[in-house]
């Protein structure tokens, strides 16, 4: 019997996704609550529309949890003085869902960018970071089977952020890519891998033979 997603259950997700400095539209945020809950359940429903979305973020920026972009008073994000905020920025591992009606690429780059400005990172190397990040998901979302793609990123005490993207490749796209010359059996020539080459100090990229991964390791110096 499929589980039934409660209000209450929708409000507290909303709640831990907010924690994450994640920012978006409502229609974001609803993608984010499947998500979160694609992963938690094998079976459920989910009642909630777009506009109930954004009356629940609406009730969390009266009450002083949630607050509207900086750029764009249309998007959502979390208040830092709130109670749910984050108080702590360790070393970050987490799965997100690569199908397109999850909004992966934005959950990644604005939880990514909330946690190197927690990190002190210079605007310059959350633009490079943030760059480069968004040419390897959108890679693992393209090529990968839609499925979970596994982040792991930290800072060193040195200032050293090292990022780990690990994913599932659709065995026909692989193939595919491979006879048309973008991948070896050790490192994969993806689009933009010169972009993440200029913008990382370091950059590993490869196929993972037997499993069929595909995992990019980078790190870069925070200034």
């Amino acid at each position: 019997m499929a589980h039934q997603i409660s209000k209450q259950e929708i409000e507290k997700e909303l709640k831990e996704i907010l924690s994450f400095g994640v920012i978006g539209y409502p229609s974001d945020y609803l993608c984010w609550l499947k998500m979160s809950f694609v992963q938690k359940f094998d079976d459920f429903q989910f009642d909630i529309s777009e506009a109930g979305v954004k009356e629940l973020l609406d009730s969390l920026v009266s009450s002083g949890d949630a607050k509207p972009g900086e750029f764009d008073k249309k998007e959502y994000t979390v208040q830092d003085q709130s109670d749910i905020a984050r108080q702590s920025f360790g070393e970050e591992n987490y799965v997100i869902l690569g199908g397109h009606e999850y909004s992966p690429i934005q959950y990644l780059r604005s939880r990514l960018e909330y946690f190197l400005k927690r990190k002190e990172a210079t605007e310059a190397d959350i633009m490079d970071i943030s760059i480069a990040t968004i040419e390897a998901i959108e890679n693992a979302v393209k090529y990968g089977d839609g499925k979970e793609i596994l982040i792991n990123y930290s800072v060193a005490s040195e200032r050293l952020f090292s990022i780990t993207i690990t994913n599932r490749i659709k065995e026909f796209e692989l193939q595919t890519e491979i006879e048309r010359g973008k991948y070896s059996s050790n490192i994969t020539l993806m689009r933009g891998v010169m972009v993440m080459q200029k913008l990382f100090d370091n950059l590993d990229l490869s196929i993972l033979d037997d499993t069929k991964q595909a995992k990019l390791f980078a790190q870069k110096k925070l200034s």
